[in-house]
């Protein structure tokens, strides 16, 4: 037969089996570095939107500078805890949300930096974000339409 050279079904399983193994530890480290990223994206962007020109003199000196310490700790926190679990760079940026919001509130945007009202996309809890999906099969056809 023609089998030189080929995989042995048993080696073809082995393969998926070890594939599906792995395939849950890729996703949860997907998840986690998604998650650290929003953090510090998220704290960058607040930085930037802290300082920009636009937001001169609308922010309480005391508020500014309660909000930089807090993205300071938060940024340092991150370089000190590469590894953390997904939960943890969550929990983070929420801690970082508490404060953030009504400082960002009361200057009269109401809306995080960077015109993201509902926080980080694809945050997973976060609030905002698309709406479900409606059924599809509940729309119209293209027998209605006609």
């Amino acid at each position: 037969t023609n089998d030189k050279g080929r995989l042995s079904q048993d080696e073809i399983e082995r393969m998926v089996e070890e594939a599906e193994k792995y395939k849950a530890e890729d996703d949860a480290n997907k998840n986690r570095v998604e998650a650290k990223n929003g953090l510090e994206n998220y704290c960058y962007s607040l930085k930037t939107s802290i300082s920009s020109p636009e937001v001169e003199g609308k922010i309480p000196e005391d508020d500014k500078t309660k909000l930089t310490s807090a993205i300071d700790e938060t940024l340092q926190w991150l370089d000190t805890n590469m590894s953390a679990e997904k939960e943890e760079f969550e929990e983070k940026q929420k801690s970082l949300e508490t404060i953030a919001t009504p400082i960002l509130q009361a200057m009269g945007g109401g809306a995080a930096p960077g015109g993201m009202p509902g926080g980080m996309p694809d945050m997973g809890g976060a609030p905002g974000g698309a709406p479900p999906a409606e059924d599809p099969a509940s729309g119209p056809t293209i027998e209605e339409i006609d």
